[in-house]
């Protein structure tokens, strides 16, 4: 008699819905990052991140929102105020932990509304100050720091889930070829991407001031309507709001390709699909994503 022998399979290990690679169990945290001159010689942990959001704010500089899923443990900063934009941003991940230090009561109020709607966890330092660490000060600024871990056990809040980000093989046809690019967020912001073959990721550099050790995957440029808010800042200058709901166009650089095509959001409580020209969802590379809310109307320039 032929003796018939199954062999065991290999047990499915879950991806995680952010990056692709295996899934973690922990409770999402995101901390807003300062991304000013003076502070990026501070900068720590934002090469960490599974996701990393680059938006604008007064006076046309840009901050940080970077997601950690439970792989990193070190310290994140400087960390920096919130902005109204980033309730309406982060509401497709759930009840999310964010980390902040500061923001104008306008801002507070609107946070607060959210906590109580389940909408986010207030993990800031006026919030639970025991979780974070005072730097060096800086004559423009405290330098507060704090690690993920302290954060989510001071104010757990959801683990991660679909926020409408696909990952799988991109076509060799597919786009063109594009090894560095320029985008502008405003006449004294840009960021500066360039491919390195050997590693298959991006270099970043803000400003022309290289990020050391950060180098995505993906890097994704969904261009936003940005309005004035109703806030201001400590200068008097006026708060800008990145609208991150609705459809606009969007342009996906990964393995040195260059892949143009939309985004879609259709609520706030839903995730953003990024779509090619032909309305087939944005193939990603597993690993990190930095999503890079350029306004409307502003300059992005690649070279091959």
């Amino acid at each position: 008699p032929i003796t018939i022998v199954e062999m065991p399979q290999a047990p499915i290990v879950p991806k995680s819905p952010l990056t692709g690679l295996v899934a973690r169990k922990d409770p999402l945290v995101v901390i807003k990052v300062d991304n000013a001159s003076t502070a990026r010689p501070f900068q720590r942990g934002v090469n960490h991140a599974s996701i990393v959001y680059q938006e604008l704010v007064e006076s046309g500089q840009t901050r940080f929102a970077a997601v950690y899923d439970g792989s990193w443990s070190g310290e994140v900063g400087p960390i920096r105020s919130a902005r109204e934009t980033d309730i309406e941003l982060l509401a497709e991940y759930g009840r999310v932990t964010l980390g902040f230090s500061g923001a104008n009561k306008g801002v507070f109020a609107s946070i607060n509304r959210a906590v109580k709607r389940n909408h986010l966890r207030d993990a800031s330092h006026e919030s639970v100050p025991g979780a974070y660490r005072e730097g060096v000060r800086r004559p423009d600024s405290y330098n507060f720091f704090s690690t993920p871990n302290k954060l989510r056990a001071a104010k757990p809040g959801v683990t991660a889930k679909d926020i409408g980000l696909t990952f799988a093989p991109l076509a060799k046809t597919a786009g063109r070829q594009a090894d560095a690019a320029t985008i502008r967020f405003s006449t004294t912001a840009e960021v500066v991407i360039r491919y390195n073959k050997q590693t298959g990721r991006y270099a970043v550099f803000q400003d022309g001031t290289p990020m050391e050790g950060v180098a995505p995957a993906n890097v994704i440029v969904q261009r936003v309507s940005v309005r004035g808010s109703e806030y201001v800042d400590v200068l008097g200058s006026r708060t800008p709001y990145t609208v991150s709901t609705g459809k606009g166009s969007s342009v996906l650089f990964r393995n040195g390709r260059l892949v143009t095509g939309t985004w879609r959001r259709l609520t706030v409580e839903t995730g953003t699909r990024f779509l090619d020209d032909k309305g087939r969802d944005l193939p990603l590379k597993p690993g990190p994503t930095w999503i890079l809310l350029q306004p409307q109307g502003e300059s992005l320039t690649w070279s091959p």
